[in-house]
Order: structure tokens, then C-alpha cells, then sequence
């Protein structure tokens, strides 16, 4: 109800700006800081661009120790990322209630680093390195960006090196469960060249907060090691060159489950032999030529290269957990039967994308920009089952392990073009459209390493080898209008058209899902406003929103074949609402507060498979995996002059909350809404910094995923409790 209440209320404020602007703002006010974004590939207001945009700047980032990806979306109204499995390398991200997550997908959000496009969900769980501000752009984005975006797009933009300065800052931190974070930032000027390169570096480690009774090691750890080198300078009074190179590496102990009962009866521990674990390392390179023409036109070539790879083994699953199953195999007559003791997995994707862009002028009546693009990825997975047995039977050896291995290939090129014309000096024309096509070929292998298990035919519900190819074509529109109020309120129009191409299952493929998912196409129609109110002290962003698809790629846990394929719900909806609004109350105090609703259902979702059952359902009309209806956030701050050493102290309180949602189609795994409170008290002055700091402050317990593989439900626990502090040095 708060979060419905407050929806209300920044509905009615963002309608009615002529009421709220009848309030002076006190002589010698201070202002809201201008935020100030590239969504349409120039710098402009955040409050003048006709799309719903969330934005988070370095200083929010601080101020909430958000160090990864997920921290940022997960605070941004009906945004969110997180796991399917538990494990790094099974990302969700959703916008809208839009989204997908399986490795070998083309994603339905567009993620965007330093505007190099990551083609591959696994990219999208790396920390936030020296990062200037994250932008969330809701709604398909094909107009402006070189990869296809059905549901909306994710920029992360890195600090640039400054060739006016030479600065540093280096930090430690330190938190519960051992949690041991360093990092350290230098720029340096080439001289007077006008060149200046920028490194950043940082590693942390902790111990895990889940302890495990089968190893007495805490599990969900994870060590991280993160890097960057960049380079930016003019090479002719008309050509700008910004290069850059990242790393990444990432070892966790993590996906650790437990039975949802006993997470229900409040116990804190696993029991897990040979826990999940694993690297994940990523590596990436881009290099950005800008070429300024003499009437102010930019053209723009940005090429990236990436190389990631992962290497997991281990169990997921508690002990006893497939009892049941091992006990019929050990009833056929194979003795000492333990099912699924190992689950190696191996992937590797590279990626090459080159993107050109040609602006216009941005002073322009007509503004406009025209793009090309093409990418080039390679993905090869290798998942494992191995189960063990005891020898001297009529089995020969004493394991039996089923691998499947895939390698997918995807061309894709496009080209795009968006634009604005001012009617009027009140009233804006926005249209754009994009032309694309993909071409995708899948190499698909079954095998089992042991001939006398196979058989058996305990193996038949698997599909055989098999090799297919998919090549599709697509146009997607977008047009709307824009509309002044006033200086200071404005208000917006559109209909757009977004496309996710179709693909492969490619893990554990079961008979009949060794054919190509259909393609995904989506229509949405969104009106919004942006007011600045109060002599700028007070700002309201805001949208309504309805999403009409088909075809719709849903993931679903088959337990025939212990796979996750995709299959196409026929039709879908969803429909809300989002808005964010910041109040800079006087010198000390600030507000800022965030809301969504989404109502998002599968129209015709009929033959879906059950949950952890071997039959079809028919989920129409059931809502959507991971999606709350009812999400938001809210934060105050309160910052004084201390009177020593020109420290300033701030004082950051903020409370994230959803409503309940399902973990699967059939709306059987559900988690109860829940909120996180969290605070942060700092003291800085331009040589060095002090904080202590707290997240989840109430200790509240929370799934963070839940899945069904035919044997009752399982369960990983979301972070509990974390406090620290760090200390900052700069120079």
C-alpha cells in the first residue's frame, strides 16, 4: 500500500506542475545538480529526452557502496538483474517485466559498456570500475544503438582520462565476513600533448555468508581481480582517439541450495559435498575514432572486441536431495547409485562489433543521426552430468557422465536511423526505424562416456546430435511526439516496435526441442512527462507504459533432461507505470524516491511445462517469472559542515522494496515481498574520505532464487546483514 500510495502521489504532483510551481523556493535556494546523459548519442538534459530513462551518477554509486552492475539496476524503478541458478554465470536482467537470461540467448535488455554492445549475459555480472554514471533507457532502443534491444538498454559509461589534471585515489574497505575490498585510480596528462592515459585497479575477497555442514566452508564467496587501461587524445585539431582495454576475473563459490523448507523453518546452512564453483574471466578492448566536421557534425567509429571464459564443477544440489531417483536405479540393480555428484560446465564467447554513426549537429532544428553496424560472436558450451556407482555390477566401470556440447555462430547487421524535428519551438516530431538481419548456426552434440549405461535407454528423452542453421530479417519502427508545457514541464508520446531474434536450446536438448524458438516481437506504447519544479529544487520524471507481444521466449526447467529450454508463449501483456522524483530540500537535506508497477501476464502460454513435473500446463493467464508488480525506493541524505579540516559529513538512509513474485511460469515458487533497509555516514574533504556503512540492516531473509528439478523445491539465500567501513586517500 506505501508503494501504491506514493505512485499516487507523484502521479497527481507530475500532473498538476502549475500547483506545485506556486511555491516560491526561498531566497538563496540551492538547486538539484543538472544530470546530464548520452541516451540519443549526445550530451542533453536527462530532462529533455523523450524516452523513460533511469541514471545513476559516480557520486550515487558511492554514496549506496554499490560496486556491481545489479546493485545499480536493482535500484532503478521496474529495472532488475540478477541469477537464475545462484551462480555468476546465469544472469536475468528484465526491464518492464521484459527480459531474459539463458547463456546462449540473444538478451532482451541491451547492455551497453563505453557503447561497445555485450552480446552475451555473462558479461553483464562484472563490477563497476571508475564508472561515471549507469543509464537505464526503458522501452526497444533499436533506433539508436548498434545491437537490437527489445525491452530497453543498459549504458554503463566509464570516467574518461582528463588531460588538464593529474589526480588519484586510492581506498581500502573492510566488512563483515571478512569482505576485503581494495582499488586504485591515477590519471596523468602526456605532457602538453593534450593526451592523457587513466588506469584503474581494484581486488576484493570474502569469506561467503552461507555455511555449509558438509565441507565447514562458508559458501556464495567470490574473489575478484578488475582492471583498466584507457588513452584519450586529439591525433588532428578534427579527430579524436579514445582507446581502451579491460580484465576481469572472477572466482566464486556459489549456487549453493537448500530445500525451501528449510529456508521456511529459518535454517541459515546447506549441506552440500563438493560445492559449485568456478572462474569466470573476461576480457575486452575498444577503440573509438570521432571525426568533427566543420557544420558540427560528428562521425563516429567505435569497434570492440571481447573474450570471455568460464570453467565450473561441483554440486548444487543437498545431500539426499534425488534420493528418490537413486533408490530406483539401485532397485534396476545398480548398486550404490548417486545421481549427478559432478556438474562441470565450460563455456567460451568472443565477440568483434564495429558500429558507425553519423550526428548531426545538435543545434540543429532537425537533429538527427544515422548508423551501421555488424557483429560477429562465437559461443562454445560444454555442459557435464556425472553420476557414480558402485563397480562389480552389470555396469562396466563405476561412473557414468552425459555431455552435451554446443557451438553457436551469429552474424548480425543493421542499419539505423533516428531523428527529431521541431514543428514549432513547443512541439517536437521523434521517429526513427531500424533494418536488420541475423544469421545464427548451432553445432549440437550428445554423448555418454559409458556404452553399457547407454544401453539401458535410460538416455532416450535426449535429443542426438544435430546441426541447424536460422537466418530472419526484421524492421523496427519508432515515432512520437514532444510537448513543452513550459520551460520547465514537458511531455511525451510514443509507439515503438522491438524484435529478439530466435536461437537454439543448446544444453541437454530433449527431443522435439532440438528446433529453433521462434523470433520474439513486441509493441510498445508509452506517454511520460519530465517537470523541473520549484526553481529547480524539485524534479518528477514519469510513464505509463503498455506492452503487447508474441511469440514471447520463456525459459523453463524440463527435469526429463535436467535442461532449461525456451519455449514460445504465443502472446503476452504487460501494462504500468514508473516514476522517480528528487527534492533538494534546503543546503542539508535531500530526498529521492522511486516507484513501478507492472502487471505483466502470459495472454497464451498454453502446452508449458510444469514445475518439477514431467506434463504440460496451460499458463495463461498466470504472471510472469521474476516480475513484482510493485516495486520502489526511497532515500533521504543529510550533509553538514563539520568545522574540521573542511570535512563535510552526509548522512545516506535508503529503503528498497518489492512485492511478491514467482520464480516460474506456473506460479507455484513464489517470494513474499520484502524490503531492504541500508545507510551510509561519510566524511570528506579533498584529501581524503571516511565512511562506515550498512546493507540490509534488518537482516532480512530472501530467496534469490528458486527452481524445482523434480524433487521438491530448492532455494539460494540472498545476502544477509553487511557492515564495514573504508578510507579514501586522494591526490
Amino acid at each position: 500500500m506505501i508503494v501504491r500510495g506514493s505512485l499516487a502521489l507523484i502521479l497527481a504532483s507530475a500532473a498538476s506542475p502549475a500547483l506545485a510551481q506556486q511555491v516560491a523556493a526561498p531566497a538563496g535556494a540551492v538547486t538539484l545538480d543538472e544530470l546530464s546523459v548520452t541516451a540519443q548519442h549526445r550530451p542533453e538534459r536527462a530532462g529533455d529526452v523523450p524516452i523513460s530513462l533511469g541514471l545513476r551518477t559516480a557520486a550515487d554509486l558511492d554514496r549506496h557502496e554499490i560496486r556491481r552492475a545489479d546493485q545499480a539496476i536493482n535500484e532503478i524503478p521496474n529495472a532488475q538483474m540478477g541469477t537464475l541458478s545462484g551462480s555468476l554465470y546465469t544472469n536475468f536482467t528484465a526491464i518492464r517485466g521484459i527480459g531474459s537470461g539463458l547463456i546462449d540467448t540473444d538478451p532482451a535488455v541491451g547492455f551497453y559498456k563505453d557503447g561497445v554492445s555485450v552480446g552475451n549475459s555473462q558479461g553483464y555480472s562484472g563490477g563497476l570500475l571508475d564508472v561515471d554514471r549507469v543509464e537505464v533507457l526503458r522501452g526497444p532502443q533499436g533506433t539508436l544503438y548498434g545491437r537490437n534491444n527489445l525491452a530497453g538498454a543498459i549504458n554503463v559509461i566509464s570516467s574518461l582520462p582528463d588531460p588538464a589534471r593529474v589526480f588519484g585515489d586510492v581506498g581500502i574497505e573492510y566488512g563483515r565476513f571478512n569482505q576485503l575490498r581494495g582499488f586504485g585510480i591515477v590519471n596523468m596528462p602526456i605532457g602538453n600533448s593534450g593526451w592523457a592515459v587513466r588506469g584503474a585497479l581494484s581486488g576484493s575477497r570474502n569469506d561467503g555468508y552461507t555455511p555449509n555442514l558438509a565441507t565447514h566452508r562458508d559458501l556464495n564467496s567470490l574473489e575478484d581481480l578488475h582492471g583498466r587501461f584507457s588513452v584519450k587524445g586529439d591525433i588532428t585539431d578534427t579527430l579524436e582517439f579514445i582507446g581502451s582495454v579491460e580484465s576481469q576475473s572472477q572466482r566464486s563459490y556459489d549456487a549453493a541450495f537448500q530445500r525451501d523448507q528449510d529456508f521456511r523453518a529459518g535454517r541459515a546452512r546447506v549441506d552440500i559435498l563438493d560445492p559449485f564453483h568456478g572462474t569466470l574471466d573476461t576480457t575486452t578492448a575498444r577503440t573509438q575514432f570521432t571525426l568533427k566536421r566543420e557544420n558540427g557534425d560528428r562521425i563516429v567509429s567505435i569497434t570492440g572486441f571481447q573474450d570471455r571464459n568460464n570453467e565450473y564443477r561441483g554440486n548444487t544440489f543437498p545431500r539426499g536431495y534425488f534420493a528418490p531417483l537413486e533408490a530406483q536405479y539401485q532397485a534396476f540393480g545398480i548398486a550404490g547409485f548417486r545421481y549427478r555428484t559432478d556438474n562441470p560446465f565450460r563455456g567460451s564467447y568472443q565477440q568483434f562489433s564495429q558500429e558507425y554513426r553519423y550526428i548531426s549537429d545538435a543545434d540543429d532544428r532537425f537533429k538527427w543521426l544515422a548508423g551501421a553496424y555488424v557483429e560477429h560472436s562465437k559461443g562454445s558450451s560444454t555442459y557435464d552430468l556425472k553420476s557414480t556407482f558402485s563397480p562389480g555390477g552389470f555396469l562396466t566401470g563405476d561412473s557414468v557422465s552425459l555431455a552435451s556440447k554446443a557451438d553457436i555462430a551469429t552474424t548480425a547487421v543493421a542499419g539505423f536511423v533516428d531523428g527529431s524535428y521541431a514543428l514549432t519551438e513547443r512541439l517536437k516530431l521523434f521517429a526513427g526505424a531500424r533494418v536488420g538481419h541475423d544469421w545464427k548456426d548451432i553445432d549440437y552434440r550428445f554423448s555418454v562416456d559409458n556404452p553399457s549405461f547407454a544401453a539401458l535407454g535410460f538416455t532416450a528423452a535426449f535429443a542426438s546430435s544435430f546441426r541447424n542453421t536460422l537466418s530472419e530479417a526484421y524492421v523496427t519502427p519508432r515515432a512520437g511526439l514532444q510537448f513543452a508545457l513550459n520551460p520547465e514541464v514537458n511531455i511525451y508520446a510514443s509507439v515503438s516496435r522491438g524484435y529478439k531474434s530466435g536461437g537454439f536450446n543448446s544444453a541437454f536438448v530433449s527431443v522435439g526441442d532440438d528446433r529453433p524458438y521462434k523470433s520474439e516481437s513486441l509493441m510498445t506504447y508509452e506517454a511520460g512527462w519530465k517537470a523541473q519544479l520549484l526553481d529547480n529544487r524539485l524534479s518528477i520524471d514519469g510513464a505509463v507504459f503498455f506492452n503487447d507481444w508474441s511469440d514471447q521466449q520463456v525459459q523453463v526447467n524440463n527435469i526429463a533432461t535436467q535442461s532449461t529450454p525456451i519455449q514460445n508463449a504465443l502472446s503476452s501483456q504487460s501494462y504500468g507505470a514508473e516514476a522517480e522524483g528528487r527534492f533538494r530540500i534546503d543546503e542539508h537535506w535531500s530526498v529521492r524516491a522511486g516507484v513501478g508497477y507492472v502487471d505483466a501476464t502470459y495472454e497464451d502460454f498454453k502446452n508449458a511445462i510444469a514445475t518439477g513435473r514431467s506434463v504440460a500446463i496451460d499458463a495463461s493467464g498466470n504472471q510472469q517469472q521474476y516480475v513484482s508488480k510493485y516495486n520502489g525506493s526511497i532515500g533521504g541524505s543529510y550533509a553538514w559542515k563539520t568545522g574540521y579540516d573542511n570535512l563535510t559529513g552526509t548522512i545516506d538512509v535508503w529503503y528498497n522494496a518489492k512485492s511478491g513474485f514467482y520464480f516460474d511460469a506456473e506460479n507455484t515458487l513464489r517470494q513474499p515481498g520484502y524490503g531492504l533497509l541500508n545507510a551510509r555516514i561519510s566524511f570528506e574533504n579533498e584529501r581524503y574520505a571516511l565512511s562506515l556503512f550498512g546493507t540490509n540492516l534488518t537482516d532480512t531473509r530472501y530467496r534469490s532464487i528458486a527452481l524445482d528439478v523434480g524433487f521438491g523445491p530448492l532455494v539460494a539465500i540472498a545476502p544477509p546483514l553487511m557492515v564495514g567501513g573504508s578510507v579514501r586517500l586522494k591526490f
